[in-house]
């Protein structure tokens, strides 16, 4: 890269988004932040149903040397889930072939992307994608445009992230769910957390991004964002309310046939291809995320409650 980047990163306004953009700003790096809902200080722009045109001006004003797609559906309907991370991503691919076609392309994937890996075993970026869920399934769609973009020519990589945790996690992870419900209720209701998953920090993860965006090295089509290290869902829920000192209890129902944990019991990350590449690894260790995401809900509470008082 030329050392005077331009990033635009869509989905700003989300778990990665906002910390990538907070990074950003912290090592005084121009970018632009898009968000499908209003919120200072980024612009609004829903990828799926805005017009290309529009889509088109935006980029061709700012002239993006990088575009960070950290946009997603995770929730919702396969239609929802499609226009989320299928179409928005075409949309995109499209404006930026049109408008900025020499500007690096960086898509945020995921691990679901993947789907089951033998027990015990990492999955690195040759690993065979496959998905088990719709959100995997549009995922994977999404990576696979990007990864065409790419064959065709394009300055384009994808970033697996594996399932993120840290200060902010929203609602529809389980870090997320438990953080608000623990402080709700005595007793949490879960689904079965017999599945082992590989928890990186978001912190971690905005590092890769930025560091795919300003590298001047070539990069590899895929790479995966993860701790390399997978954790059972039961410990990593019982510690975090271990954190949380409420001394709340878990009521987890039984494995079901066809269940997430019972279709992918077991993910970890193979990440010997990033840490080659561009010297990133892992730096926050579970237990200090898992401290730091009770910590910053405690946080959002103590804010809310100012603002109402």
């Amino acid at each position: 890269m030329t050392g005077s980047e331009r990033v635009m990163v869509f989905g700003a306004g989300g778990f990665l988004g906002t910390r990538i953009c907070a990074l950003l700003t912290e090592r005084g790096i121009e970018h632009r932040g898009m968000t499908r809902s209003t919120g200072e200080p980024h612009q609004r722009f829903d990828l799926a149903t805005g017009h290309c045109y529009a889509l088109d001006a935006l980029l061709s004003m700012y002239k993006p040397t990088v575009i960070v797609n950290a946009a997603a559906t995770t929730e919702g309907d396969p239609v929802a889930l499609t226009r989320g991370n299928v179409v928005a991503v075409e949309a995109l691919l499209s404006a930026m072939q049109r408008t900025a076609n020499n500007a690096r392309f960086v898509q945020i994937g995921s691990a679901a992307e993947y789907g089951a890996a033998p027990r015990g075993t990492g999955q690195d970026e040759q690993f065979e994608p496959r998905p088990d869920t719709a959100y995997g399934y549009t995922k994977l769609a999404g990576s696979e445009l990007v990864l065409r973009t790419r064959r065709n020519g394009a300055d384009a990589v994808v970033l697996r992230s594996f399932d993120l945790s840290g200060p902010g996690s929203p609602a529809s992870t389980l870090l997320g769910r438990v953080v608000r419900e623990v402080q709700a209720t005595d007793t949490l209701q879960l689904g079965s957390l017999e599945a082992w998953r590989d928890f990186v920090d978001v912190r971690d993860v905005a590092e890769a991004v930025v560091a795919v965006a300003v590298t001047d090295e070539q990069l590899p089509p895929v790479l995966n964002v993860g701790s390399g290290q997978a954790a059972q869902a039961r410990d990593v829920v019982q510690r975090l309310i271990e954190l949380s000192g409420t001394g709340a209890t878990v009521a987890e129902e039984k494995r079901r046939a066809g269940s997430s944990a019972d279709a992918v019991p077991w993910q970890q990350a193979d990440t010997h291809l990033i840490e080659e590449t561009l010297g990133w690894s892992c730096r926050i260790p579970l237990d200090e995320s898992l401290a730091d995401t009770w910590a910053g809900r405690e946080q959002e509470l103590a804010t809310s409650q100012q603002a109402h008082a």
